[in-house]
């Protein structure tokens, strides 16, 4: 059900873009401009599992009966960045602030840091996932966990976080805002590296397709 929301959501705001982008191509027709080529969005599917707490920074944190909480990245994240080469964890000891940094995607010469959905220390890291950063592809949750952390500020920290409806709302809001904002650099396709030619998905990689100020922007906007 929250997939098909989102589905729909994404299809009525992909509609009314289009018929903006018409009305603008008109326009260009009629003052004898070349309108530059739409870059393809692919729909996305993500998945959003319940039971899981999830920050604004697109990090997770799912509480064992333990007590420990272990944490990871969503499907957003891990779809929006593409390929990750390895990932940078903390220490065990190490001790986490809720919205600071936790531990660094790295890809190529490029590193996005992430920032830590709760306060607390860290017990273990995941050192499977670095061995084999594929997992993260085919299911960033649960068995994909980053860290495990011994949570310090547990009823505090929950305060900030999302969960079920409120997470799947969010999540749309949250997938209407990156395809406003690819759609704010479609007028210059070869920062982001892929034209309708060439049947390129802009949602799935697009950290592969873009470097400097424009990734450190989306970065900013989505990754705090």
């Amino acid at each position: 059900m929250v997939l098909i929301l989102i589905l729909v959501t994404i299809a009525a705001f992909l509609l009314i873009e289009l018929a903006i982008h018409l009305r603008r191509e008109k326009a260009r027709e009629r003052a004898g401009e070349t309108a530059p080529a739409l870059l393809p969005v692919a729909l996305p599917e993500f998945r959003m599992p319940g039971g899981l707490f999830y920050h604004n920074g697109h990090t997770w944190a799912h509480l064992t009966p333990a007590g420990e909480a272990q944490i990871g990245i969503d499907d957003f994240a891990q779809g929006i960045i593409g390929r990750i080469d390895r990932i940078e964890l903390p220490r065990p000891g190490a001790v986490l602030r809720q919205g600071e940094k936790a531990f660094t995607v790295v890809q190529g010469n490029k590193k996005i840091d992430f920032v830590s959905p709760l306060d607390g220390i860290v017990s273990s890291v995941n050192d499977d996932v670095n061995a084999d950063t594929r997992m993260l592809k085919k299911d960033p949750y649960r068995s994909s966990w980053l860290l495990a952390a011994m949570p310090s500020n547990i009823s505090q920290n929950l305060k900030k976080l999302r969960i079920a409806g409120d997470a799947a709302a969010w999540l749309e809001k949250e997938l209407m805002v990156f395809l406003e904002f690819i759609t704010l650099h479609r007028a210059t396709p070869q920062e982001v590296g892929v034209t309708m030619q060439d049947g390129g998905h802009v949602i799935e990689g697009v950290m592969e397709k873009i470097d400097g100020e424009l990734l450190q922007l989306l970065v900013r906007k989505f990754f705090r």
